[in-house]
């Protein structure tokens, strides 16, 4: 039997079906001529690779990009405000026996009966004082019967902690024999004379205590002064209660130099009736007062910025009771 090559026609009659097809196909596809070569005593076609084209790469979809998160805003060490007038209306009292005493009243934006510290607490002892006022703060001023005016600065103000900057008060004044000592919170302070004119003065060193005060201190800024009550409201505006009870209003713009610029050429009448033992301001047109039967009431002016007859409703909303003191004031005052 002869072992020469056979021709592609007889090698194909004697393949399977399965290449018959292949070689179907590989015809229609009209790829190029293929190559024979001996393996054992058959040819089997072979493909040049080389020349089989090949098909194209699919596109890649772009990548998904993820969302970037927001930055994260570092707000570095939390800070939680104390009670302020921003939030809860602190408010000191001198008791018949000399000891200073803390509030916080939590319903202060709305005259609400919420307190923090119903009951008050203790914070200091011996305030023995002429008169006891706000500097804003935490600063406390108070003048000695001898007419010298303390300086006292209450760093436990935020909680009602009895923590103060220095162990006793410091002198920052002598001669301070008036009628009426009051003050804005940022350093100014009114003082009434027996003549009844209003005198300015700015205290320099009020955060430390330091004996510091402007340069033209003692300017008379007004005259005729003769109310029951005066008291700041903030942002330059005074707050007087004549004999007759009523409520005037002041406005004060050369506040910050001490120059006798006013609002208005007088004041305006914003209330009557104000038949009080007591009052002063909370900050933001809350006014308190003390009634002659030791309650504790609640008003808000919303005309304050201007003097117009506007007032909050209800006005006059009983927030405490028992208010038997010698002596009461806030322990901040804000800017109308």
């Amino acid at each position: 039997m002869s072992t020469s090559p056979l021709p592609f026609r007889t090698f194909a009659r004697k393949l399977p079906h399965c290449l018959l097809v292949s070689a179907s196909l590989l015809a229609i596809a009209t790829l190029p001529a293929v190559a024979e070569e001996e393996v054992g005593t058959s040819a089997v076609p072979l493909i040049d690779q080389s020349k089989v084209p090949k098909p194209k790469p699919k596109p890649k979809p772009p990548p998904v990009q993820a969302p970037k998160p927001p930055p994260v805003k570092s707000i570095g060490r939390v800070h939680f405000p104390e009670p302020t007038v921003d939030n809860n209306a602190i408010i000191y009292a001198v008791t018949a026996n000399n000891e200073l005493l803390w509030y916080c009243h939590s319903g202060r934006k709305d005259g609400s009966f919420s307190w923090s510290a119903p009951a008050g607490k203790k914070v200091g002892t011996g305030w023995d004082f002429k008169q006891v006022f706000s500097g804003g703060g935490g600063v406390i001023y108070g003048i000695t019967n001898d007419g010298e005016l303390m300086w006292y600065r209450h760093d436990g103000r935020g909680d009602g902690t009895m923590k103060w900057a220095t162990s006793a008060g410091k002198k920052v004044g002598s001669g301070w024999n008036f009628k009426q000592v009051f003050s804005d919170g940022s350093g100014v302070i009114y003082a009434i004379t027996d003549d009844n004119e209003l005198m300015w003065y700015r205290h320099d060193g009020r955060q430390d205590g330091t004996m510091k005060w402007a340069a033209n201190n003692g300017r008379k800024v007004g005259t005729g002064w003769d109310f029951k009550h005066v008291f700041c409201g903030g942002g330059g505006v005074i707050y007087g209660i004549t004999a007759d009870n009523d409520l005037m209003w002041y406005r004060h713009d050369g506040r910050s130099d001490g120059t006798m610029r006013w609002a208005s050429s007088s004041g305006k009448k914003v209330g009557s009736g104000w038949d009080v033992k007591q009052a002063f301001s909370g900050g933001g047109g809350i006014i308190y007062v003390i009634t002659a039967n030791n309650d504790l009431m609640w008003n808000r002016h919303d005309g304050r910025a201007d003097g117009t007859f506007s007032w909050a409703a209800p006005t006059g909303k009983k927030v405490g009771s028992g208010w038997a003191v010698k002596d009461v004031f806030p322990g901040e005052i804000a800017v109308p």
